[in-house]
């Protein structure tokens, strides 16, 4: 982790002025032809969602916007970030499931699987705040093929980046997923936001249950 200067910051303006904004974050929803991505996941027998978060988080850690975080008047940026994300438990409700990332997709799915069966034991959602902000938030919901979405935030302050997915559909004979992805405006704008979905669209694309395209 490394401490950002902000009097030489190239964001110091950006940071300034989005850092007084009552709604500082802002909501994109792109939707990706995941074709060849299905036809890989069914033929390797992987999990889809594990595999759709270790391109989310490879895109994610690829971008030093996303990896950035800000605390008062402390600016941070953290060497890697990890998935925070909700699984189903008992009575339709879900938990928080923090998992640690690792670029290598066999690591990385194992970890998930691992933190995954924890977190189903919980009776109860509990509320999974702490210290460090190394987190993406993200989430997934099967059941809607959505076209837009907004996530919910602490305060203004909220800077952890929130990424959600939603079901995938066939039109055509090409498999797509909508994916969203809600940012604070003061640590990145859209041209990261178009850098993200174009590396999670090529991670996606290139997937190998071996491996992964960097």
């Amino acid at each position: 982790m490394k401490k950002i200067d902000l009097s030489t910051w190239e964001r110091k303006r950006q940071y300034e002025l989005f850092r007084s904004y009552t709604f500082p974050h802002f909501s994109l929803t792109v939707r990706l032809d995941i074709t060849e991505f299905v036809e890989m996941a069914k033929a390797e027998k992987i999990s889809r969602f594990n595999a759709v978060l270790f391109a989310v988080m490879k895109a994610a850690n690829n971008i030093p916007e996303f990896r950035t975080r800000f605390h008062q008047e402390q600016i941070v940026e953290y060497d890697i970030v990890h998935p925070s994300y909700t699984v189903p438990i008992a009575n339709d409700h879900f938990a928080f499931c923090d998992a640690e990332y690792s670029n290598d997709w066999a690591t990385f799915d194992r970890n998930c699987r691992h933190s995954s069966e924890q977190a189903r034991a919980q009776p109860e959602l509990a509320d999974n705040a702490a210290e460090t902000q190394h987190w993406i938030y993200t989430s997934c919901t099967p059941w809607l093929d959505f076209s837009a979405a907004t996530h919910p935030v602490a305060n203004a302050d909220d800077c952890i980046p929130r990424i959600a997915w939603g079901k995938i559909t066939n039109d055509r004979d090409r498999w797509h997923l909508p994916v969203n992805l809600q940012v604070h405006h003061a640590l990145m704008d859209g041209f990261h936001a178009g850098k993200f979905y174009e590396y999670l669209e090529k991670n996606l694309t290139g997937f190998k249950a071996d491996n992964i395209t960097s």
